[in-house]
């Protein structure tokens, strides 16, 4: 009877433990791969995809729009855009000779008073291989300020030929011939970077324009007092201008010059001059 009764009490104590449920031991995750920029790992049976972003060093793309034609756009290098600004001279003849001729003293710009600045609000580019071959046009102004030496005033003879004479009686403070210009260019370049903070180039091209005035300014001493003249129109300029053009630059800076296939005045009209500009010009990336 004793037996029994233990049995019993047996039984009571350990068969709720012997009637829970098992209850399942959790997977612990595999170890992560990592391949590349994807990770993967497995929970519970299930394969997680982890894919992030990785950045190679010394490859850094800063172009977010990959349009192979775009006018405004993130992170493209630009040779036309922006301001530039540089010296002008004239060659009188077709290759390059600085000498100035019997007869033409009348028009001898001074270099490093003679200012060339140019505003250049629209450009559009070509992408021919990604950002290292491109091609570019645009729009722009161009001023041209000649600031002539020798103390000779233009004026035009009984032909209407622009010409130059002194004045004994007259010393001049400032002798300007001023010309402006609504420029396109067609500009082909080379770029080592696709990043154009950080981009080395070199480029040439053509750069076409209309006339859009002359102008020319004295000021001059006669009998002791200040006179101040302004002449609008009327000195012959060509009306359009052909200048070829090359660059070198880094990053928005640029080195460029240029050199006219037209004469400045019209052939016949007033002196054979070929004029040219050396400058810098700051641009803009997008």
């Amino acid at each position: 009877m004793k037996r029994i009764f233990t049995f019993i009490i047996a039984t009571a104590i350990f068969s709720p433990l012997f009637s829970q449920e098992e209850k399942p031991v959790p997977e612990i995750p595999e170890p992560i791969e990592t391949q590349k920029d994807t990770s993967t790992m497995r929970v519970n049976g299930k394969k997680i995809i982890i894919i992030s972003d990785v950045e190679i060093e010394g490859e850094e793309d800063n172009s977010h729009d990959n349009k192979v034609i775009s006018v405004y756009a993130d992170g493209r290098s630009r040779v036309w855009q922006g301001f530039e600004i540089g010296f002008t001279g004239a060659s009188y003849t077709p290759d390059f000779n600085t000498e100035v001729p019997a007869g033409s003293e009348y028009f001898d710009p001074i270099i490093g008073r003679s200012i060339n600045w140019a505003i250049n609000p629209f450009e559009m580019d070509i992408r021919i291989v990604d950002e290292y071959v491109k091609f570019s046009t645009g729009l722009g102004y161009t001023a041209r300020n000649f600031d002539l030496a020798n103390n000779y005033f233009l004026t035009k003879d009984t032909d209407g030929n622009t010409e130059g004479y002194q004045d004994s009686t007259r010393t001049l403070v400032r002798n300007r011939f001023r010309t402006g210009y609504l420029t396109v260019p067609a500009m082909l370049y080379f770029n080592t970077s696709k990043n154009p903070q950080k981009a080395f180039r070199i480029g040439a091209g053509v750069v076409g324009g209309v006339k859009l005035f002359e102008a020319y300014r004295v000021k001059h001493y006669q009998d002791g007092h200040r006179t101040r003249e302004k002449y609008n129109g009327g000195f012959n300029a060509n009306p359009f201008i052909l200048d070829l053009r090359a660059i070198v630059g880094y990053g928005n800076f640029n080195f460029f010059a240029t050199y006219a296939t037209q004469t400045l005045f019209n052939s016949g009209k007033g002196p054979e001059a070929y004029p040219f500009t050396i400058g810098i010009s700051l641009g803009s990336s997008y």
